[in-house]
Formats: C-alpha cells, sequence, structure tokens
C-alpha cells in the first residue's frame, strides 16, 4: 500500500497545488487510499451477524494458557532433579515409562514410582502457582 501512495504521488506530482506543505498533501493522499482500500476489502457486517468467537482462546488471545503452561513449566524446572528428570522425559519429551526408564538408567518401577511422586507434588504447588485453592484429594 505504501508503494502505491509513492506511485500515486508520483504520477500526481502536477496535481499539487502548493497551498499547503507538500507532507500535508502527501499524507492526505496515502489517507484517502487507505480508507479507499479499506472499504473495498472489508465487508461491514450488522451487529447481529457477528458471532462469538468459537475458540475461547481467541477472546484472550491464549494468554490464559501460555500463563498456565508457564507456570507448570516452571513448577516442573523447581522439582527436585530425580522427579523433575523423569517428568520432563514422560510429558515434555513424550517418551515412555520404558524409554525414560532407559534414558534415566533406572527399573520402569521406579521411574512410575517418580512421575507419581512428582505429579502429586505439582498438584500440591500448582494452584498456588496459579492463583487457585489447592485441592483435597483423599
Amino acid at each position: 500500500m505504501a508503494q502505491e501512495a509513492f506511485l500515486r504521488v508520483y504520477r500526481g506530482l502536477a496535481l499539487w497545488r502548493k497551498e499547503s506543505a507538500f507532507s500535508t498533501w502527501l499524507f492526505s493522499l496515502a489517507t484517502n487510499l487507505y480508507c479507499s482500500d479499506l472499504r473495498r476489502s472489508t465487508p461491514t457486517l450488522a451487529l447481529h451477524q457477528v458471532t462469538e468467537p468459537k475458540d475461547s482462546r481467541a477472546c484472550d488471545g491464549g494468554l490464559e494458557d501460555e500463563n498456565r503452561d508457564r507456570a507448570v513449566r516452571r513448577a516442573v524446572l523447581n522439582l527436585p532433579t530425580k522427579y523433575r528428570d523423569a517428568l520432563i522425559l514422560f510429558y515434555f519429551h513424550d517418551m515412555s515409562v520404558e524409554a525414560a526408564a532407559r534414558s534415566l538408567g533406572l527399573p520402569e518401577g521406579t521411574v512410575k514410582a517418580r512421575l507419581s511422586r512428582g505429579r502429586q507434588i505439582l498438584r500440591g504447588k500448582l494452584p498456588l502457582l496459579l492463583g487457585a485453592r489447592p485441592t483435597k484429594e483423599g
């Protein structure tokens, strides 16, 4: 659009009446070009024709999910190493328990126990980080 504006200025330079500053004429030409393009490309809808967004993230741009994901990652990174490593391999790298066990050089049962304990620790920490009340599980 900027190129089109400068082309129109160049082509219409003889039409500039020199009654005002060149920059004023340039900006008014660019503004008129922009408004014309906007009218051509944007269909107008009546207010009752506008629908609600189907994706709830569209309203906040996904910020809530992004903040939650950051809080989860921060909480996982603050876990003791033995739980953190198991959780990262299993959840963030999509490894199976068997593959994570091989990678860590541990028995599968140990990895399962560390995953369970890591999730338990996160259940206690995450509600505090996300501003919610912790849930009590019996």
